[in-house]
């Protein structure tokens, strides 16, 4: 019987020491993605007020929104959050959200996910390619529908990728 070299025994418990540290992180980080919902993202939710959201440090300071929509405001979301949470005016709490990155949906689909994957991902969902709905530019995956979305992928035209999720619909100013 052949005894193994001492390089050999130290090159496996190398290799066993960073598989056993990488694995762990690894999926400690991906439990920790925020998931985007009909009901908000991550802790963020729809009706949330502003000042609630900011107790629990989940949003910036919150600065004017549309000028068309007198009263409405605006703040950027938190770490690991990228993007915004819209609220109308009167105190209604958060009646959009914006996310331009750092989380995904249930089904996996994140910003940077392509038009192809988030249509397979929601079959039933309208989707309306970049271009065909004027006057925007960009694409639209209305989901479950456009009638009444409860969350919508907006589709860069270039690269054809999800730039943005929006909960329920995008909040466009003109």
């Amino acid at each position: 019987m052949r005894v193994p070299s001492k390089r050999l025994l130290v090159v496996a418990s190398l290799l066993v020491a960073v598989a056993s540290a990488c694995v762990p992180g690894a999926v400690a980080a991906a439990a920790k993605t925020p998931i985007v919902s009909a009901g908000g993202v991550g802790a963020v939710k729809l009706g949330a007020s502003a000042s609630t959201l900011r107790r629990k440090n989940l949003i910036g300071k919150p600065r004017k929104g549309c000028e068309l929509e007198p009263g409405q405001r605006v703040a950027p979301l938190r770490a690991p959050l990228k993007g915004w949470a819209t609220f109308a005016a009167g105190g209604h709490g958060v009646t959009s959200l914006s996310i331009e990155g750092g989380a995904e949906t249930a089904r996996h689909i994140a910003v940077g996910s392509t038009a192809a994957e988030a249509r397979s991902a929601y079959p039933n969902a309208h989707y309306e390619a970049p271009g065909t709905a004027e006057p925007f530019a960009q694409g639209f995956l209305w989901f479950p529908s456009l009638a009444h979305p409860k969350m919508t992928f907006v589709v860069e035209p270039g690269s054809r990728t999800v730039e943005a999720i929006t909960v329920p619909a995008p909040a466009f100013c003109e």
